[in-house]
């Protein structure tokens, strides 16, 4: 899902972390629904979510808090809460392979032509 965020922050791990609560929302919310249609047993698995912003990583799996993370509201530490329940994983991947790049923002045509070539979009007009 892509949507313009509500919420003005002052740095880039904030923006991120929000993303990564609001993806976990949806994941637990699809695995609670799947679970409850009872076509599987239940997920064991945690949810995993990758980001490529290394302070969003860290921070999700530290236990401490800092001075410099106190402007996260209070609601956002359930993501962290969400990784030590193992719920969910976040884990770090390279900007390179952020794969949902040429959804959410401008990419130079030779990487965006090679992201849409890994998500199998073909270009309009290619179908014989």
């Amino acid at each position: 899902k892509s949507v313009k965020q509500t919420i003005i922050v002052s740095s880039t791990m904030a923006a991120e972390f929000i993303t990564c609560f609001e993806a976990s929302n949806y994941g637990i919310w699809m695995q609670n629904f799947i679970t409850n249609l009872r076509v599987v047993d239940g997920i064991k698995r945690p949810l995993k979510i990758y980001c490529d912003n290394n302070s969003v990583v860290l921070y999700s799996n530290n236990n401490r808090s800092t001075t410099k993370s106190k402007f996260i509201d209070i609601k956002f530490l359930v993501v962290k809460e969400r990784v030590q329940n193992k719920k969910i994983s976040i884990e770090h991947i390279r900007t390179n392979f952020m794969l949902a790049d040429p959804l959410t923002k401008g990419l130079v045509p030779k990487v965006f032509h090679e992201h849409t070539a890994h998500m199998s979009v073909i270009p309009y007009g290619t179908l014989v």
